[in-house]
């Protein structure tokens, strides 16, 4: 059994006596569900047809457009498939599966994935981590077709015959961005089990992958990282979920690598933290993490003018089983970025997942929505979220990887809706109810 499913089992057991401690006084009473009365602003609607009705998708589903037709399409990668598929958008929201040439040799274990143009060549291609195999990459021709070019890539920290090989084979996410400003895609990557934060310089050809010494841990697991500029000097900057808690490291555009994670936390149980984002939540013009934490739900912490961070307040009280996948984006037309997670509300097994909204009200804190059309129970496990406009209609849709295995409890044996990979049209409302369709 590898070290990082030994190090899981503990951190359940542990977690549960943690949250049983943290949540104590909260579970003494039934949720609150703060404006649970209130018609929500924000109804969002299932796409019923075009995605999976079956699957373990054990992703953050990414959004891009990959066909340039205008219209956004969702890249996904499956727990016990064989390798990524994509699905490409259209006006009324309708998914077409466009994944020719995606399809691994050997089954794929779920991961993460990015989207972008790795060999100068005008077409979105795409970058998979595999938990069990490693790192692949995909050039896209523009019309929903794909081409292999990279397969299984790994930190070469340890090679075959050792005895921790295996462990720094998976590969749980990755992103991709020009960190040392030579035109060409590089990509960073986090490892499932022993192999740290792994980062690649690309060449242009997508083919050509160069392991860098950084002074970002090379050992260790973690769940989520990203590219972003968190300091606003045009240079990408790394934010992770490592599995000693969210991390950031600022970049200087040529491939140098400084440590900026004061004031973020470092629990004594490893793991607990899993989908992150990065925005400017309090818009105070700096760049703030917001990050899932599966005991205590969705945190965010605040950058503060020398660059450390501030956890603010409980975001969600009503949420006591964890969230998993978070996502910001601007549900409800303030100019203030809110955030969907999924998770679960209560500590219950089975079908009890859900996906959830909250609304930024700035000073005042947030605001769950409870009644929005999102499901707060009857889902499977959850992987992560996204948020992007699906449709092009100017409104923010969502879209969540769910299907994954759930304790055995009593209630129901399937999940309420049909899809495990799922996607929910989002239209804002008027005070008497009515939908805006668009705008």
């Amino acid at each position: 059994m590898s070290t990082r499913l030994v190090r899981f089992g503990v951190a359940v057991f542990l977690s549960l006596i943690a949250c049983s401690a943290c949540h104590k006084d909260r579970r003494e009473s039934a949720p609150t569900q703060r404006d649970a009365a209130t018609l929500s602003p924000i109804r969002f609607q299932l796409i019923e047809k075009g995605l999976p009705t079956t699957g373990m998708w054990k992703c953050d589903p990414v959004v891009a457009d990959v066909n340039g037709d205008g219209f956004l399409d969702i890249a996904a990668l499956p727990r016990l498939g064989f390798g990524p598929r994509v699905w490409l958008g259209s006006a009324d929201g309708a998914l077409t599966e466009s994944s020719f040439g995606l399809k691994f040799d050997k089954r794929s274990c779920g991961g993460g994935l990015a989207i972008g143009d790795l060999n100068h060549d005008g077409f979105p291609d795409l970058a998979v981590a595999d938990h069990c195999q490693g790192i692949f990459t995909f050039l896209g021709d523009g019309t929903g077709q794909w081409k292999l070019t990279t397969r299984e890539l790994h930190p070469p920290v340890v090679q075959p015959g050792d005895s921790k090989y295996e462990l720094y084979l998976g590969a749980e996410d990755l992103d991709v961005g020009d960190v040392n400003s030579d035109g060409n895609l590089d990509l960073i990557a986090i490892a499932q089990d022993e192999g740290g934060l792994s980062l690649y310089l690309g060449d242009g050809t997508a083919s050509n992958w160069t392991w860098t010494k950084t002074p970002m841990p090379g050992t260790g697991f973690g769940n989520r990282v990203m590219f972003t500029d968190v300091n606003a000097d045009t240079h990408l900057d790394v934010v992770a979920s490592l599995g000693v808690g969210p991390r950031v490291w600022l970049g200087d555009g040529a491939g140098q690598w400084k440590d900026a994670s004061t004031g973020l936390p470092s629990p004594v149980i490893e793991g607990l933290f899993h989908g992150v984002d990065v925005g400017d939540i309090d818009k105070d013009g700096r760049m703030d993490i917001a990050v899932a934490n599966w005991v205590d739900g969705p945190e965010v912490y605040l950058q503060q003018s020398d660059g450390s961070w501030k956890k603010t307040s409980d975001v969600f009280s009503e949420m006591r089983g964890g969230a998993v996948g978070l996502a910001l984006g601007d549900l409800d037309g303030d100019d203030r970025l809110d955030i969907v997670c999924s998770g679960r509300l209560t500590l219950n097994g089975g079908y009890v997942r859900g996906v959830f909204a909250l609304l930024n009200q700035g000073a005042n804190g947030w605001s769950y929505l409870p009644n929005c059309g999102l499901p707060s129970t009857g889902l499977a496990a959850m992987g992560g979220v996204a948020v992007a406009d699906l449709n092009r209609d100017g409104l923010p849709d969502v879209v969540a990887g769910s299907g994954l295995i759930v304790e055995t409890a009593s209630g129901p044996t399937q999940p309420t809706v049909a899809q495990r990979l799922l996607a929910w049209l989002g239209h804002r409302v008027t005070a008497k109810g009515n939908a805006i369709i668009g705008e």
